[in-house]
């Protein structure tokens, strides 16, 4: 059993073979491919973001008032939507007092105020007043603030 010699020009040709690599039409597929995974991805990424960003539900306590008159003790609130979706406000409660439901739709950047009777507090009490509301889309929104009751009608005080 002899041993068989490889030839120069059978190795030139080996060597010649490995150091070419990939054709340049290989090279331009994966290229592509590449290109169109990121831009998916980058899609994908971006559009999560900006089509959450698009639909918010916000709300915000205007002014807020609990005041104990001759009359009787009364709450008004008027909220404000700062959001870009419709939102239905279900309620109003303050803590230690009492639920006060409400159901009235705000469209974006309008507001809606309400007054309702409460049972007498002493002056000088703090609540905190939390308003409840929902968007079409599933979604919520809430908004509180912490009031004090004011003597004979006088406006609360937002801490």
């Amino acid at each position: 059993m002899g041993r068989e010699s490889v030839s120069p020009n059978k190795a030139l040709r080996f060597i010649s073979f490995m150091r070419k690599g990939l054709s340049s039409v290989l090279g331009t597929i994966i290229v592509l491919v590449l290109t169109v995974t990121a831009g998916a991805m980058l899609w994908h990424t971006f559009y999560g973001l900006f089509s959450s960003l698009s639909q918010q539900d916000q709300l915000q306590i205007v002014s807020a008032t609990y005041s104990d008159t001759s009359a009787g003790s009364f709450l008004s609130v008027t909220v404000k939507n700062v959001g870009t979706s419709s939102l239905t406000v279900q309620g109003v409660s303050l803590e230690g007092v009492g639920k006060f439901s409400w159901g009235v739709t705000v469209a974006p950047g309008q507001q809606a105020s309400n007054i309702w009777a409460g049972p007498q507090e002493a002056d000088g009490s703090s609540f905190l007043l939390v308003v409840n509301a929902s968007s079409p889309s599933g979604g919520s929104a809430q908004a509180s603030q912490v009031i004090t009751v004011s003597p004979r009608g006088r406006r609360l005080l937002g801490l």
